[in-house]
């Protein structure tokens, strides 16, 4: 947006109208909170954005921002910390946008896609409106990078289905354009991806997958070869098969990282090897330096 056709006007917030939001993500109600609070304490640095048509404000940018406004004003406390530092509740910053249609559909792109409050399928949609006001491909390839500008156009051209996996955060867009080609077909491909569904719910209430999105090992049932070699050890444990203490050793040296001489010197004179101890996740804690 050139700044030859902008200019920043303070606005009464009952002057500014909510236009279309380009986002299908919500945000939290802690993101709206962390906003009221640095709000409060130092009011709206970065202006909203919007078209003044008449008297009235349509609100181009910043709904996250004026929710939080919204939500401050409601809250006695925050209300009296901004009034302490001088925060003007009933105006806001506007930055009154003057350029074309076509830099009006990049605005929530540019707002947003690059915090990630805006998921794939609305950046593609907003892409759609930008080439059908007569975008240039070009300008847009250079915008996101030719990878990024392909993926948006093919995720376009997935099932409404799949679509809306997406905005749920359950699948990742390039994981579905790369399972839709190997299924061209919508209903087969939407029978893996339920089937895929139900297997990650399974696992996510029994407490072996924290989150609920849909991987491609998922979707083709791959296992990593460590985990084959703990599931096989937990089988034999309950299910003793014909020369399963020798096998269930040779699965415990190679959870324990033992290389290849050691583990076959404890083989050959029947050395037990202990069940490694469960390796707790997560990222270690660093030591506090004390001054």
């Amino acid at each position: 947006m050139s700044a030859q056709k902008e200019s920043i006007e303070w606005v009464a917030v009952a002057d500014i109208m909510l236009g279309t939001n380009a986002r299908t993500i919500r945000p939290s109600k802690e993101r709206i909170n962390e906003y009221a609070r640095s709000i409060a304490m130092y009011g709206i640095l970065v202006p909203l954005i919007a078209d003044k048509k008449g008297e009235a404000y349509h609100l181009q940018a910043g709904y996250t921002r004026l929710a939080a406004l919204a939500q401050l004003r409601e809250d006695k406390a925050l209300t009296a910390l901004a009034n302490l530092n001088g925060v003007d509740l009933e105006r806001v910053p506007v930055r009154i946008y003057k350029g074309d249609d076509k830099g009006r559909l990049m605005l929530p792109i540019i707002e947003n896609n690059f915090h990630d409050v805006m998921n794939e399928v609305d950046v593609a949609t907003q892409v759609k409106h930008l080439l059908d006001a007569g975008e240039d491909v070009k300008n847009l390839e250079d915008f996101f990078g030719k990878v990024k500008f392909t993926l948006l156009l093919s995720v376009l051209a997935l099932p409404p289905e799949v679509q809306e996996l997406i905005k749920a955060d359950r699948i990742k867009a390039s994981t579905a354009v790369k399972f839709a080609k190997e299924f061209p077909e919508p209903a087969k491909l939407l029978k893996a991806l339920n089937k895929a569904t139900d297997k990650v719910e399974q696992l996510y209430k029994s407490g072996k997958r924290k989150n609920k999105r849909i991987t491609e090992g998922v979707l083709k049932g791959k296992q990593t070869p460590m985990k084959v070699v703990n599931d096989v050890a937990a089988h034999l444990k309950t299910n003793k098969l014909k020369g399963s203490d020798l096998l269930l050793n040779f699965l415990h040296g190679l959870q324990s990282g033992m290389d290849a001489q050691s583990l076959l010197e404890a083989l050959a004179v029947g050395t037990p090897i202990a069940v490694p101890p469960v390796k707790k996740r997560g990222r270690k804690k660093k030591d506090k330096i004390t001054a």
